[in-house]
């Protein structure tokens, strides 16, 4: 039996309210691309040309990270260690086998249950965590991930600047601000802002996008091709979302939503896959995990949940049974029965000792039943199998913080900033723990760096102002706040072209 039915029956409560979501948000991406007229009569720019040096590469990847700030700023982002390190393992997979030039991605996972996903120009990534609810098998997440690499590496958004119309966009704030909002919830504030924005060139716009997802769906599908998962995902997971379209009643807003899913769209990359072996659908035991891990999170009535896992776990064979148990453990967690949920994630453990997703997750819930000493003891007793592993080292962390060792704590957490500097929730924890070790400097210091990747400029400021007066004394501190001010303010050129 495919590991997807172990999954059905907590996605079912889900996926009920989320089909005129689903209809709203058929489209597959939002690329952010300025809605520009074009450079040329006949249309599209080629790679290469002088329009495509309109923008550099350096300037795309600070446009990249000023959105990024402000779409955290305004949409709710998900920090779970275990489901972000899974994505990010996926879509650097991709990216390897992609055709960018420096397959260096920043990825954001949106908290909402609506399917979309989004590239932004300078190496950005977003998913909503309904993307990982709808798609059924670990080679359709993929597909739309290739699908939104490709944008980035044919540099979509540079081959859509017209030079003659540069000087009308100088700031690109009020475009993304609103395309964040509408990516992120579709709701009519977006709309409208969306609208404001671009009415006066929405044709070109259209035009110019059916070729941009025809290109991303054909190099889409070699990325995935070369990463060894199946192409036949692509053309399935988009046939998927047009009858979820019809099924509700709805059909999607094609003026606002610039990359809809189409029968035409569908045919064409079934054609182009046509002549491809079948493969097997990967059977990734970790995608499953996260998709039941995301639908615990997302269901509502948890002791209905729970009776229900239950019921199809006693239903089940041993041999399909390990997603349901994972899910039932996750619920429980999420109920307060922590001795029960440990109780299932130690059975996994028998059967995969080393498995990280279990490991990981006895730490949390020792945690958050406040046994932090044996949350301790398992996360440095994983740590062992894997040195340095995201997830487990953020449960360490907490169990440290909770512990009252903070030193110990700030060293993990600044271990992980040294390769992960612009991730939001790192920098939070690190507030807690210099917290707890009464370094009001590195309070503040923490927070503005927190304040600062999620878009608010002036509250970071702020707390670096703050971190400056705890410092006196210190030069060397002093002097490197001083300038870290100045690079804040920098910053905010960072959305003009």
């Amino acid at each position: 039996m495919n590991l997807l039915f172990q999954v059905q029956t907590i996605i079912r409560h889900a996926a009920k309210r989320q089909r005129t979501a689903i209809a709203r948000f058929c489209l597959l991406s939002i690329f952010i691309t300025p809605v520009l007229s074009f450079a040329s009569s006949s249309g599209l720019p080629q790679l290469g040309d002088s329009t495509s040096g309109i923008i550099s590469p350096e300037k795309e990847k600070a446009l990249g990270k000023a959105w990024l700030r402000q779409l955290r700023g305004q949409a709710p982002t998900i920090s779970d260690p275990l489901l972000y390190s899974y994505t990010e393992h996926l879509l650097y997979l991709l990216a390897s086998n992609s055709e960018l030039i420096e397959p260096q991605i920043k990825l954001v996972i949106i908290n909402s249950s609506q399917i979309n996903a989004f590239a932004v120009p300078g190496g950005v990534i977003g998913i909503n965590a309904g993307l990982l609810l709808h798609a059924q098998t670990e080679d359709e997440l993929a597909a739309v991930m290739a699908h939104e690499i490709a944008h980035l590496s044919q540099r979509h958004f540079a081959r859509g600047l017209d030079f003659s119309q540069k000087s009308n966009w100088t700031n690109l704030a009020a475009l993304l601000a609103s395309v964040a909002i509408l990516a992120t919830s579709g709701g009519d504030a977006g709309i409208a802002a969306l609208a404001a924005t671009q009415a006066s060139a929405i044709d070109n716009q259209l035009r110019f996008s059916r070729h941009n997802e025809r290109e991303a769906d054909r190099i889409g599908v070699q990325t995935l091709i070369r990463a060894g998962l199946s192409p036949h995902a692509m053309p399935d997971f988009f046939e998927k979302l047009l009858r979820s379209a019809r099924y509700s009643g709805e059909q999607p807003p094609a003026f606002l939503l610039s990359h809809p899913v189409t029968q035409e769209r569908i045919t064409d990359s079934r054609n182009r896959v046509q002549h491809l072996p079948q493969q097997n659908s990967s059977q990734n035991l970790t995608f499953y995990l996260m998709k039941m891990r995301t639908s615990v999170e997302y269901s509502r009535d948890k002791a209905a949940s729970i009776k229900e896992l239950e019921a199809n776990l006693i239903q089940q064979s041993t041999s399909n049974s390990e997603v349901t148990r994972y899910g039932l453990a996750n619920t429980l967690q999420e109920s307060g029965s922590f001795n029960k949920a440990l109780a299932h994630i130690n059975i996994l453990l028998k059967k995969r000792p080393e498995n990280l997703v279990y490991l990981t997750t006895k730490a949390e819930i020792l945690n958050d039943a406040g046994r932090y000493k044996e949350a301790q003891a398992a996360s440095e007793s994983a740590l062992k199998i894997t040195p340095n592993n995201f997830p487990l080292s953020i449960a360490l962390a907490e169990s440290l913080i909770r512990s009252n060792l903070p030193i110990e704590a700030i060293k993990i957490l600044k271990g992980q900033l040294a390769s992960k500097p612009n991730t939001p929730f790192l920098w939070y924890k690190l507030s807690e723990a210099y917290g707890k070790q009464k370094n009001i400097a590195g309070v503040h210091q923490s927070r503005a760096e927190y304040l600062f990747l999620v878009g608010r400029t002036d509250k970071s400021l702020e707390q670096l102002r703050y971190a400056i007066a705890a410092s006196i004394g210190n030069f060397n501190l002093q002097s490197k706040l001083k300038k870290r001010v100045e690079q804040i303010k920098a910053s905010r050129k960072d959305l003009e072209l």
